[in-house]
């Protein structure tokens, strides 16, 4: 796993004189420093390594995971004084007053697009190869991995600039997909790709998988409604039986130990993003840092930013004793702080007790004031261990996990229950709950079901993982009221196309409300 992960790295930095883009919607390759490349068998993993490297795109707090988590009622970043403004970025993210010009959109439509090209490039060059069952199978999984960008261009933006692998005429936009056709484009694709993709038993979960590929079908399904207009929930079931059913993964009994520092393989783990400390992967995924107080140092992190928090909206949902989900101090001896929600006096590693920079003890409180707050305002989250001992304090030693078995419970017993069916699906949430009381207490089951509870349920379990915007859009509360933020009009559940995007893409059009 670890020589994957520095292959990806070193093939990243390789590639990005000939895959990078920045207004453009297609990445076209540099004749001589492409030529040799493309043409040479042997290169074959330096035409698959993109695409796999564009995934860490979905995992950059400030990007991707802004969108889908700042919006919502699990994160809040209040300006501190004169830290966290930056020109209103965070604040329009919350308030849900963007436009079409935010940078973190014009960024994340760059960087997915980009994914989508960089499968495109992998599809067209290693299809020129003598086909082996090697090149073929890299060709199944760049196509997955096409569909898999377009799925969360189109659950952001609401359609898909779309062209086919072998046209390569550039000087033509490429035709775009509405929300549904591309839905329909993505599910065909999937299932097609779907039997010639390997096992995780045969790869593991840092590959494209035939499980992997059930798993984004059901996802898909369960969002059918929103994409298409019609429900899908037996297709959504049908899926989520066949990897349930599979024998490959188990619920884990420990919650926290999916989130521990150099976990590769994990039970649990349909999908995921290898990630690695001993060699610096950038700032993407700094879990720790952006969210602790500027005195909150342990180890060799010597840098930490006072920013993200959760709302306590989201906060007082919580059963903050007997939910493991909550609260977990085995890294506390090394770090000072806990994971899970942090709340209440900080201490530092040797016990003592912390202090904001102006002297006041460091007690994060739930109250916050989106302008202008305290350094202690917001509790804070801490969902991934960081390692002390690291030499590159920004690059995550946590392999981060974007499918994995308990969301796919969780799929289930929602299109249970949307189909009427609350006895199966209140057995599913059981489970769960089941596997998840904390030590020295019992999670209650629970005895009747409604939509609300499966969506809390769905926050608990899955709370910083990148996937509560989706959620609260296929519940239709995205647009409701929680701490700081009004209630905001339905057409802020889609997000405007970047004005960049539109000015090289004349078959793109604004959508509804911007």
């Amino acid at each position: 796993m670890k020589k994957y992960k520095i292959i990806l790295l070193i093939t990243i930095i390789g590639m990005f004189f000939t895959l990078g883009c920045t207004d453009l919607e297609e990445n076209v390759l540099d004749e001589q420093l492409g030529a040799d490349l493309v043409n040479n068998p042997d290169n074959i993993e330096s035409l698959i390594n993109p695409p796999y490297g564009s995934l860490r795109r979905t995992i950059e707090w400030y990007d991707y995971w802004a969108l889908q988590e700042v919006t919502t009622d699990e994160v809040i970043i209040p300006t501190r004084g004169t830290d966290w403004y930056d020109n209103g970025a965070w604040m329009e993210l919350h308030l849900h007053t963007w436009t079409s010009d935010h940078i973190r959109l014009k960024n994340v439509w760059d960087a997915l697009n980009q994914g989508v090209s960089r499968a495109n490039t992998a599809i067209y060059y290693i299809a020129q190869f003598e086909q082996t069952s090697t090149s073929e199978q890299y060709i199944y999984e760049a196509r997955f991995l096409k569909a898999y960008f377009m799925y969360l261009i189109n659950d952001l933006f609401g359609q898909v600039p779309f062209r086919e692998a072998d046209d390569l005429d550039f000087s033509v936009s490429p035709e775009v997909l509405d929300q549904k056709a591309a839905a329909d484009w993505i599910i065909d694709e999937v299932k097609a790709v779907l039997p010639n993709l390997k096992t995780k038993a045969e790869v593991g979960s840092e590959r494209v998988t035939q499980e992997a590929a059930k798993a984004l079908l059901a996802k898909l399904y369960l969002n059918y409604e929103v994409y298409g207009g019609e429900t899908k929930w037996t297709e959504a079931i049908d899926y989520c039986n066949q990897l349930i059913n599979s024998g490959t993964f188990t619920v884990a009994d420990d919650y926290w130990s999916m989130f521990q520092k150099d976990v590769a393989e994990h039970p649990e783990f349909i999908f995921r993003i290898p990630m690695d400390d001993n060699v610096d992967m950038g700032s993407g995924s700094v879990w720790v840092n952006f969210t602790l107080h500027y005195s909150q140092l342990f180890g060799n992190y010597t840098s930490t930013w006072n920013g993200p928090s959760t709302t306590s909206t989201f906060f007082n949902t919580w059963d903050k004793e007997a939910d493991a989900r909550y609260y977990d101090d085995r890294i506390k001896s090394e770090t000072g702080f806990n994971q899970g929600f942090l709340v209440g006096q900080q201490y530092g590693v040797d016990g003592t007790a912390l202090k904001q920079r102006n002297g006041d003890p460091l007690i994060f409180v739930p109250e916050i004031n989106l302008a202008s707050s305290p350094e202690n305002s917001g509790v804070r989250v801490i969902k991934f261990a960081p390692n002390p001992d690291t030499e590159r304090q920004f690059s995550s030693p946590n392999d981060v996990p974007i499918m994995r078995i308990s969301d796919i419970y969780l799929i289930r017993a929602e299109a249970y229950l949307r189909s009427g069916d609350e006895s199966q699906a209140l057995e599913d949430i059981n489970y769960i709950r089941s596997k998840r009381s904390a030590e020295g207490n019992t999670l209650p089951a629970l005895t009747s079901l409604t939509l609300d509870d499966v969506l809390n349920e769905r926050g608990y379990e899955l709370y910083w993982e990148g996937l509560r915007r989706q959620d609260l859009v296929r519940f239709g509360k995205f647009t409701e009221s929680y701490q700081e933020k009004p209630a905001t009009d339905a057409t802020k559940a889609l997000f405007p196309l970047p004005t960049s995007a539109l000015d090289v893409n004349e078959n793109l059009v604004q959508n509804p409300g911007y």
